[in-house]
């Protein structure tokens, strides 16, 4: 059966994941400069060893509640469509491997909002584990 590797993070005491291939780097929290006139769920810009690099607030990207930093929180940095950006991460966990036939993509979310942002659901035993699709997650428009 084929495998896919994904790096797993919480947020809100839910789990999400992404495709190992995509993450460069997990980071603890430095500090975030503020960009004025971008759009609300970006929190600004880091500085990574010279390269800037722009932040997405996660949770309010997905519409999820606020919550400070802690000493758990992490920014995972993606290569996606030739762009590094970071996403914030109440903590990342593990990385795993999901077997394709264990992901279900054919759900529907369809709402009120755009929930564009789910490529798939993962069942492992008790655990749900959302997939997120990064090129949606990430778009700025």
């Amino acid at each position: 059966m084929p495998v896919n590797q994904y790096v797993v993070f919480e947020i809100e005491d839910r789990e999400f994941a992404v495709d190992i291939e995509r993450v460069k780097t997990i980071e603890k929290v430095t500090e975030i400069t503020r960009v004025p006139g971008t759009q609300d769920f970006v929190m600004g810009v880091i500085n990574l060893r010279g390269d800037v690099i722009p932040v997405i607030d996660t949770r309010k990207r997905m519409d999820l509640g606020d919550r400070d930093f802690d000493s758990e929180s992490r920014i995972i940095i993606m290569n996606v469509d030739d762009m590094e950006a970071g996403i914030t991460a109440d903590s990342a966990t593990e990385v795993i491997g999901i077997e394709r036939d264990l992901i279900d993509s054919n759900l529907d979310f369809s709402g009120d909002r755009d929930d564009g942002f789910i490529k798939g659901v993962a069942r492992l035993q008790e655990r749900i584990i959302v997939i997120l699709d990064l090129e949606k997650l990430l778009r700025l428009a």
